[in-house]
């Protein structure tokens, strides 16, 4: 949740922004980076000493507010010093993000509100992609099926949207098929954007 929407003294006046939306992104990058050790949701150990998991066991909204603003203001020590090795090099990467999200000081005072956009969080994250395509080896890594959609039509046998295994079917470009494998650098946008 963002911070402002934690504050007791925007009860009843909190109005919800893109700006944060992107808080909200941040938040759920710093979550995997922190509990996960690697690729696919490799969890840490139960027994790892992780600040930042006060931020899923209080129940307090106003005192979650503060420990996430506390965390987010002494990001080296409440944060990068409990990354694992596998995300240190996008350490830099997330204080530039935490940057942009408060850029009103140094450190950012995270008890501001949100001044994160779209373009400042786009521009970070392409140049980390970039960097990580050109100077780190992705760690391979399967992914969830994914189906084929097609329109139903009048002539299909057998359940939408899979047609029943029978011996006299042998076309099965209906069934579940595995998601094609290729690393996270060549995957393209559908949708082309003006940069």
């Amino acid at each position: 949740m963002p911070l402002a929407s934690l504050d007791k003294e925007n009860r009843h006046k909190y109005i919800h922004s893109p700006a944060h939306d992107l808080e909200s992104l941040l938040h759920t990058a710093l979550g995997v980076v922190t509990f996960t050790t690697g690729p696919c949701g490799q969890i840490r150990a139960p027994t790892d000493h992780i600040p930042l998991a006060r931020w899923y066991n209080e129940t307090d909204c106003e005192q979650l507010r503060k420990d996430k603003a506390i965390d987010l203001i002494g990001y080296e020590k409440e944060i990068l010093n409990h990354i694992p090795a596998y995300w240190k090099p996008f350490s830099p990467y997330l204080r530039r993000l935490i940057c942009a999200t408060w850029p009103d000081s140094n450190p950012p005072n995270a008890l501001s509100e949100s001044a994160a956009t779209h373009d400042t969080f786009r521009k970070i994250l392409k140049e980390a992609l970039t960097n990580f395509a050109t100077n780190h080896q992705e760690t391979p890594c399967n992914y969830a099926r994914v189906t084929l959609k097609r329109s139903r039509s009048s002539s299909d046998e057998g359940n939408y949207p899979y047609k029943h295994r029978r011996e006299d079917v042998t076309d099965t470009t209906r069934l579940p098929q595995l998601a094609v494998i290729k690393p996270l650098s060549e995957w393209k946008d559908s949708v082309e954007i003006d940069a």
